[in-house]
């Protein structure tokens, strides 16, 4: 065996989330402990980017956010857009309208941006139509942490929406600092046979790479100055090709989100008639087209046959069909915190009119392909049929996951089947997949930075050994070329003398 033959770099790959116990762990039930009841809440975000942050700030449809301190909602809103703040906010008229979405400037702690989409008018009070989507710059107070500053801000993006509905609205910032927002077709809200209901992008946005309706953007910001192009962006010099595009052919990409190790992309894209779906984008990987309007799910929309000919799709992770009351996907997270050994790497997500027995799904991809599978999310008292639409998912810097509802704010804390191994020496180290046939990514945990990694075999034979920090937390090691068999790692980081061990196992394909 060469060295060479094991190549460990800083990883921008697809993501195989496999728990790292074994699969027979993964957890059937869900403990979700309710923080507070708010009204249309649909985000949570911690309260700064301090990887030890315990405030959460909560984002509320109706234009609020709130701030969620030691074990409660404070009395006064961090920032209110809504009918008793700014009031710019459109909010109860459509069922998509509102605060979409929020994320914090990877410099918030130093200049206090943080960036808002929402549906209305600009904070002067200008506008086009109440329901045109806005990315809008705002800042921190710099007299109170606690407070927005309500006369600064900037308008980013302006989206003038040919009608109410298909909002997408979701806005993160990727590991590469650049700002991802997605935005839907200007379809309007609504359901119906072929051509019908929403009218089926019938001015084929999704498909049209002129607009960036049914869209996901790649652009780079910097508070009060016009936003940059990524020189990198798949559509750069593309004729008459808008080129913030970084992903097309969505319909209403809702909630979406990266996962927080790997950097890949889940998307939760609302269908049109029959079916629903939950996308991937491999990390780093843009220009894909995810399909609608000439597919919705894995079927043929528009036309009805024959599709895609050239195969210029890329086909939904998963897809479900429109029964048990379903009616539209809730993108969620890949679980990545520490309290819950069972549910780390599967992607979680719901339906907004889920009120049957099955309310959450978990996905993963466990290196033969995509699987999915029920999970109950248990809480106090149950969720209240009928009312308690879920809305969106949250995640804090811990990788801690959180579900909102139209009532209510819930963590997801706890599987109640979870039994801890009784040798737990090599579970500060994660290895997803494990076992692995290609490839495994080692996940070294909190704030860890690898120094230096040493692989052997069972023999004891040193396989290969990595030095030098590259300044991340997680590492794709290449075992295409490895025999069966358990292998096992030893690993110091960053600032430590400690050695770190952990095991992972090859297995053999099975056909």
């Amino acid at each position: 065996m060469k060295k060479g033959w094991v190549r460990i770099s800083v990883f921008l790959l697809l993501s195989l989330a496999w728990n790292t116990n074994s699969i027979a762990q993964r957890p059937t039930e869900l403990i979700a402990d309710r923080l507070a009841y708010l009204d249309d809440a649909i985000q949570v975000v911690s309260f700064s980017n301090d990887s030890n942050e315990d405030r959460l700030l909560i984002l509320c449809q109706n234009g609020k956010i709130w701030v969620y301190e030691d074990g409660v909602v404070l009395d006064e809103p961090f920032f209110d857009i809504g009918e008793n703040g700014l009031d710019i906010v459109d909010f109860g008229i459509g069922s998509e309208e509102g605060l979409l979405s929020i994320t914090l400037d990877p410099n918030y702690e130093e200049n206090g941006f943080f960036y808002l989409m929402y549906n209305g008018y600009r904070p002067d009070g200008t506008g086009t139509n109440l329901y045109d989507e806005h990315l809008v710059c705002f800042r921190r107070s710099a007299d109170d942490e606690y407070k927005a500053d309500t006369d600064w801000w900037y308008e980013v993006l302006y989206i003038e929406m040919p009608r109410r509905g298909h909002n997408g609205g979701a806005v993160f910032f990727g590991q590469d600092g650049y700002l991802y927002c997605s935005i839907g077709d200007g379809g309007s809200t609504g359901s119906g046979q072929t051509g019908g209901g929403s009218g089926g992008d019938a001015d084929n946005n999704a498909q049209s790479l002129d607009t960036i309706l049914g869209k996901v953007l790649r652009i780079g910001v910097n508070g009060d100055t016009p936003y940059t192009i990524p020189t990198n962006n798949p559509f750069v010099g593309v004729e008459n090709a808008r080129e913030e595009i970084w992903a097309y052919g969505l319909r209403n990409p809702w909630r979406w989100s990266f996962d927080s190790i790997t950097g890949d992309m889940y998307i939760g894209d609302v269908g049109e008639v029959d079916w629903e779906e939950v996308s991937f984008g491999e990390s780093g990987v843009g220009g894909i087209n995810y399909g609608w309007r000439l597919l919705e799910g894995n079927a043929c929309y528009e036309p009805v046959e024959n599709c895609d000919p050239d195969g210029i799709t890329q086909l939904p992770a998963y897809d479900y069909f429109h029964n048990g009351n379903l009616c539209s996907v809730i993108g969620g997270f890949v679980y990545r915190g520490q309290e819950i050994p069972s549910l780390y790497g599967y992607y979680i997500y719901s339906d907004a009119c889920g009120f049957a027995d099955e309310k959450f799904w978990l996905l993963w991809n466990d290196g033969t392909g995509w699987q999915n599978e029920p999970v109950e999310v248990i809480v106090d008292g149950g969720f209240q049929p009928w009312i308690e639409t879920r809305l969106g998912f949250g995640q804090d810097n811990q990788g801690n996951l959180y579900i909102c509802t139209r009532l209510a704010v819930y963590k997801i804390a706890a599987d109640p089947n979870y039994t801890a191994p009784s040798d737990t020496k090599d579970t500060a180290l994660k290895f997803v997949p494990n076992p692995a046939y290609n490839e495994t990514i080692l996940d070294l945990g909190g704030n860890f930075v690898l120094d230096r990694m040493q692989v052997y075999n069972a023999q004891g034979k040193l396989m290969n050994e990595y030095g030098g920090s590259t300044g991340v937390r997680a590492y794709r090691i290449d075992i295409s070329g490895y025999p069966s068999g358990v292998y096992s790692v030893r690993v110091t980081c960053e600032g430590s003398d400690e050695v770190r061990t952990g095991k992972f196992v090859v297995a053999d394909w099975v056909d």
